[in-house]
């Protein structure tokens, strides 16, 4: 008597099991069908706002942080940067800009953005900038700007203040120019050169 008891306990078991499958198989198709569709829109959303997922402001010469798009011809300090301008990279952060870019056509540039007069050599002197505190091994990076840095020894250069704007109150300081200076000669500049040209956004467009 005991033993189909337990033959009848097994099929109680049994039938349990067997009535459990068929729901959890109902629900699988539509665990996959809600997975397929949020990997679906979260493909349309990565689609969508690729250029902010990747760049700041859409901009692949942007660094991280960057908060306001510079246009395609950047004029840095009220001079554009010179046409052979290559690893262009820019950090703008509350109203500020810093541009790093690579050229062998630095002379031009510093005559262009009145940093230096167009004479013979030697192209640097104290009366038109001053030696940056950077021994040759070293090299300045400023924060939020990628890329690489400046190599010593460099060169700084103070924007000139536009016609009629110097000494008025309010007035930003038109900013600077930092520029890698040769290793065999204090007074030249390496070739090709990095710089770097920090200045405030309002004259980004001038």
């Amino acid at each position: 008597m005991d033993e189909p008891a337990e033959d009848h306990g097994d099929l109680d078991g049994h039938r349990g099991d067997d009535a459990a499958g068929p729901r959890s198989r109902k629900w699988r198709p539509l665990l996959a069908l809600g997975t397929a569709a949020c990997v679906l829109v979260a493909s349309e959303l990565t689609w969508l706002f690729w250029d902010d997922l990747m760049y700041p402001v859409g901009d692949p010469r942007a660094c991280a942080g960057s908060d306001t798009a510079l246009p395609d011809v950047i004029t840095a300090g009220g001079t554009r940067l010179p046409s052979d301008a290559t690893q262009v990279r820019y950090y703008t952060h509350e109203g500020q800009a810093v541009v790093s870019f690579v050229s062998a056509r630095m002379p031009g540039y510093l005559v262009r953005a009145h940093l230096i007069p167009d004479t013979a050599p030697p192209l640097l002197d104290r009366e038109h900038g001053s030696a940056y505190g950077l021994g040759p091994d070293e090299s300045d990076l400023p924060e939020g700007l990628c890329g690489e840095g400046i190599r010593g020894p460099a060169w700084t250069f103070d924007l000139p203040m536009p016609p009629g704007m110097a000494g008025l109150p309010g007035v930003p300081s038109p900013g600077t120019v930092l520029v890698e200076g040769s290793p065999d000669d204090n007074f030249a500049l390496r070739t090709p050169a990095r710089v770097q040209v920090t200045f405030p956004l309002v004259t980004a467009d001038d």
